[in-house]
């Protein structure tokens, strides 16, 4: 007779994903199966137990007590056996995490700093994910992410990095050869260079938002430039190919260093910031700690590139 009558562990496995996730749909997506695949997990679970899990609604589903139950007692063993099981691996195999940010965060803010996080912990294997795209945590394929927002994610430990400021940018021969650019009116007549499907880490700052912000009314009066990535948005503009927004954290640097220029306006300052953040139970991975105390410290001291 076995010690523990419990259930297939990957019925358990698939139960609590749908219960965390409130959907049969996102379950799938995350484990990699199809959704009758769950269903029918689901449903041999619930056929074991002998009780209902789910409410199943329109377009909805929630827990029902006994669901309720099952899934704060599936939730506590499997964040014991995370944590026993990343304890056992840390003690064989080198720490390794990986961090999330925007293709333009990683190009123009993180990779010239991270000599110096290497030089700190030269034994972790740090890999970058650059991605536009939102990062969703609970997938478990990122540790750390550096995210936009108000600071509020679901069993998400968040600290502030900095706040969004946009303004305009062009390079200091754009401006010679365009004397006619002194009030944020006059960007309508300009070159305008567009962030176009660069995903959900800009938040909705674009020209037309930028614009009337400064009670700028009408449409451009040339057509600008589309470009899908930020990077490309701002080598444009280093070129002379016309005025583009820039995110203060990442262009104050080329401000300071003459490579571009702010033309015009005030900058526009939104109640979205941008933060890193980890899983909370994943916050007792020392590699994970170490990385927050440097980036926070980078972030503190605003410490000069080597």
């Amino acid at each position: 007779m076995r010690k523990y009558p419990l259930p297939a562990l990957s019925q358990l496995h698939t139960f609590e994903a749908v219960s965390r996730r409130m959907s049969f749909t996102a379950a799938a997506d995350e484990l990699c199966l199809t959704q009758s695949a769950v269903s029918r997990q689901i449903r041999a679970l619930e056929a074991d137990l002998g009780q209902s899990l789910f409410h199943r609604k329109h377009r909805a589903i929630e827990l029902t007590r006994a669901g309720r139950r099952l899934f704060d007692a599936v939730t506590r063993g499997l964040d014991e056996i995370s944590r026993c099981v990343g304890d056992l691996r840390a003690v064989t195999e080198a720490p390794q995490i990986t961090v999330a940010a925007s293709v333009a965060f990683s190009y123009y803010w993180l990779m010239p700093r991270l000599e110096r996080f290497s030089e700190r912990r030269p034994e972790i294997d740090l890999r970058v994910l650059a991605t536009d795209q939102k990062v969703d945590l609970h997938k478990g394929d990122t540790d750390i992410a550096v995210l936009y927002g108000d600071g509020i994610w679901d069993g998400v430990e968040a600290r502030l990095l900095f706040g969004e400021r946009v303004y305009p940018v062009c390079s200091p021969g754009y401006l010679r050869d365009h004397p006619e650019l002194q009030r944020p009116s006059d960007a309508l007549g300009q070159t305008l260079l567009h962030l176009e499907g660069g995903g959900t880490i800009w938040g909705a700052v674009d020209w037309r938002v930028w614009l009337a912000h400064q009670g700028v009314r009408g449409e451009p009066e040339r057509r600008g430039i589309r470009l899908n990535s930020y990077p490309m948005v701002l080598q444009g503009a280093e070129a002379g190919r016309g005025v583009a927004l820039g995110w203060s954290y990442i262009t104050d640097e080329m401000l300071a260093d003459g490579r571009l220029v702010c033309p015009v306006g005030l900058p526009l300052e939104t109640r979205s910031n941008y933060y890193v953040g980890a899983l909370v139970e994943r916050m007792s991975n020392p590699a994970i700690g170490d990385f927050f105390q440097w980036i926070m410290e980078e972030i503190g001291t605003g410490a000069e590139l080597a």
